[in-house]
């Protein structure tokens, strides 16, 4: 997570920062605008000087008795620093956001998921692996390789759905909590604990690199997740031809409830990145932000966050931040 970093709390993220300042400003520019507007109306509300004759004036020439240089030139510069310093302020941000990106892709403590847009799906391939298991069930899951799988089922817990790879076994929790298959970092596993009526009251899963998800996705909480954004990605198309006209569609990657969204371009190499830091376990909707075609509307998902093995998601780690130019 990176030691050296102070943590914030999180309506300190580059969003919340430069909402807040360019509200501050616009209310600012807003309140003198409309002050000078009430103080010209109440001012000059007599309209023309009626000693004044209509052929007289001339269209384009700003009258001489109200010529005032250094009001014009104060209105001037004024607008236009505020208007630069805005600018510098918002390229800059996004250079920090960015900038954090490249950071973030050789930082081990990252956790990075492949986002391959497709008509109309997405498919997510783990750079990273996850193991995980919910929290406070008042249930335990422990599959480790040395001495296999064993199940604390807790009071109401029936039976358990074990998947190993390929495999799968089915435990009754009355007789047996205990499996002889090690821990295998390099296969999917998942355990299911049930209760009588056959409802799901506790889960664990370790999902390895390259496991690949369609549609929905699974990530952690309290932590970096970086989204390497494709459309079509060829490295991952079987029957992807390259002497084709057809390189896929644009798609745009959107975790809408989190404000966050990225193009998926096809032909792009490399894609595109993103990245966030979900602090709070949940469900929440993944959506297409760029029409695709016919089902386009059909093209939705969800990410669930969850707690790493052993860890919560109750602790509010907050936003790691290292720049001291947004402290003001």
């Amino acid at each position: 997570m990176g030691a050296s970093r102070e943590l914030w709390p999180d309506e300190h993220t580059v969003f919340n920062i430069l909402y807040d300042k360019f509200l501050f400003w616009s209310i600012v520019v807003g309140l003198f605008t409309f002050a000078w507007l009430l103080i010209a109306i109440l001012r000059y509300r007599e309209g023309v000087d009626p000693n004044v004759k209509l052929e007289e004036i001339k269209v384009g020439t700003f009258p001489k008795e109200r010529h005032n240089f250094d009001l014009e030139l104060a209105w001037f510069v004024g607008p236009t620093i505020l208007v630069v310093w805005v600018t510098v302020l918002a390229f800059g941000s996004m250079n920090i956001v960015w900038g954090e990106v490249a950071k973030l892709q050789n930082d081990d403590d990252s956790f990075i998921v492949e986002a391959n847009g497709l008509q109309w799906y997405w498919d997510f391939y783990y750079q990273d692996a996850l193991t995980w298991e919910d929290m406070d069930t008042g249930h335990d899951v422990t599959w480790n390789i040395t001495s296999g799988l064993t199940i604390n089922p807790g009071a109401g817990a029936a039976t358990a759905a074990v998947t190993y790879g390929a495999s799968t076994a089915n435990l009754d929790l009355a007789n047996n909590t205990t499996l002889d298959v090690l821990f295998n970092e390099l296969i999917f596993q998942h355990v299911d604990i049930l209760d009588a009526d056959g409802n799901i009251v506790h889960r664990w899963q370790h999902i390895p690199v390259e496991h690949k998800m369609s549609g929905d996705l699974i990530i952690p909480c309290d932590t970096n997740v970086l989204f390497n954004i494709y459309s079509m990605n060829p490295a991952r198309e079987a029957n992807f031809d390259a002497t084709s006209t057809y390189q896929g569609v644009q798609h745009a990657f959107w975790l809408q409830e989190w404000g966050m969204k990225e193009d998926a371009v096809p032909g792009l190499e490399g894609g595109t990145w993103m990245y966030v830091q979900p602090n709070e376990a949940g469900t929440f909707p993944i959506r297409c932000a760029e029409y695709c075609g016919k089902e386009h509307s059909l093209m939705k998902g969800q990410v669930e966050v969850v707690a790493k093995e052993g860890m919560t998601c109750d602790a509010d780690f907050g936003v790691y931040f290292e720049h001291e130019e947004l402290r003001e």
